[in-house]
């Protein structure tokens, strides 16, 4: 049985190899964080009439330790970075905001 995540990474101001360091969480095949403006997407594929401003990642997975990618965020994160995660979990009616620099690793 599927036991889904959602979830929106916001990481403006990071080194460029930021997102590569947070996607060496998934193994085995696990599906990681797509940016964007991943040159394998449509350039402006989503709405609006203005390009992004900021650096976003997406992804949807599947029996996610969400404590563990905290931990993980925070390891490979500058520590002076505004660095947010959005998540809804399965059976959530809305996301949910973690600033991953400022709040305790506990989400439970």
């Amino acid at each position: 049985m599927s036991v889904v995540t959602n979830a929106i990474l916001h990481f403006s101001g990071a080194p460029t190899d930021f997102l590569p360091k947070v996607n060496t969480f998934f193994v085995g095949g696990q599906r990681e964080f797509t940016s964007v403006d991943d040159p394998r997407l449509p350039r402006g594929w989503y709405g609006g009439s203005k390009m992004l401003e900021y650096e976003l990642a997406l992804g949807a997975f599947n029996h996610l330790d969400l404590d563990a990618l905290i931990c993980h965020l925070r390891a490979v994160a500058p520590q002076d970075d505004d660095l947010q995660l959005m998540v809804m979990e399965q059976e959530e009616a809305r996301f949910r905001l973690i600033n991953v620099n400022e709040e305790p690793a506990a989400t439970t």
